[in-house]
């Protein structure tokens, strides 16, 4: 047998120990992918988005848009946020005379590792992270903040991977016909909304958000519409049989809604911001994975 070198011990040594640092690393990877799965599997996300308008009529006439009606929902599969999940009432303590919280309070606060999140249940504003990227463009006379939501979800791959409507001031109760609507009713968004859409969060290798929303906004329509010869010879001050009559045409106006169609599919990168752009809008993410509670973690919490 051929003597083994020191030199050639040395090397293999330092191969095995790579070898078992690379080997970790993948363990610690699919172990903190593993940490943010639920019982089916799916991976646990926050969603935070900042939907503005452009303040910027010229782009009207910058392209040829496409005659968008109405909005084509997929309401098999829609999904449709809760609204946050009021505080407990407070009750004043007759015995000891100061402010006591309800008994179903609990001492963790919102977002908290120890509580199970609800999916799809909008967040409270105290629980948004874009906080200062919303006030600068309410400050800005540049832009017209249309929404600004966020929440939980589990995410599948794109096959099962389902849409949330979005539509304009979501984060108040929908009224209509004078009646505010439960979570029990089901809708598709007010009946003449400035806002409405989907947008579809994913997951393979990569995050994946897909945006299909509708901007409707009141546009000034014209056109040409031709006038009669007999009309164009009648209007004249002193008109003749013989003068030679051309084509005339009228140019009329009138006031309509129009939609505008924002619809892309992006790659993600969960804990960066980022953002999306349109003519006529804008959109800005943030996608924020969420580690979930141990069942142990579930209990104590549960007893407590």
């Amino acid at each position: 047998m051929p003597k083994t070198t020191s030199s050639q011990t040395n090397a293999q040594s330092i191969k095995n120990r790579w070898l078992a640092g690379l080997l970790m690393a993948i363990f610690c990877t699919m172990a903190t992918a593993a940490d943010n799965e639920d019982e089916d599997g799916g991976r646990w996300y926050e969603v935070e988005l900042i939907l503005f308008a452009h303040n910027n009529r010229q782009a009207l006439d910058a392209e040829q848009w496409p005659e968008i009606i109405g909005v084509d929902l997929p309401l098999e599969e829609l999904v449709e946020l809760q609204l946050p999940q009021e505080p407990p009432p407070e009750t004043t303590d007759d015995v000891i005379g100061e402010m006591v919280m309800d008994s179903s309070a609990t001492d963790a606060p919102a977002g908290d590792a120890r509580q199970t999140p609800v999916a799809f249940r909008m967040l409270d504003e105290s629980e948004w992270q874009l906080q200062k990227t919303a006030r600068r463009l309410r400050r800005s006379s540049r832009f017209e903040p249309l929404l600004h939501v966020a929440w939980r979800q589990p995410t599948y791959g794109r096959a099962q991977a389902r849409p949330v409507l979005l539509y304009d001031d979501m984060t108040k109760p929908l009224i209509i016909d004078g009646r505010p609507l439960s979570e029990a009713d089901t809708h598709a968004g007010p009946p003449n909304p400035k806002l409405i859409g989907t947008v579809k969060l994913s997951v393979a290798r990569y995050l994946h958000l897909a945006t299909d929303l509708i901007y409707r906004l009141p546009v000034t329509q014209q056109a040409a519409i031709p006038v009669p010869d007999f009309d164009l010879w009648y209007d004249r001050p002193y008109p003749t049989l013989y003068e030679p009559q051309g084509p005339a045409y009228r140019l009329e106006e009138w006031q309509a809604i129009r939609g505008f169609r924002m619809q892309e599919s992006r790659r993600m990168r969960s804990k960066v911001m980022h953002y999306l752009d349109h003519p006529l809008l804008g959109l800005v993410v943030l996608i924020t994975p969420v580690k979930l509670p141990q069942a142990e973690e579930v209990e104590d919490t549960a007893a407590q």
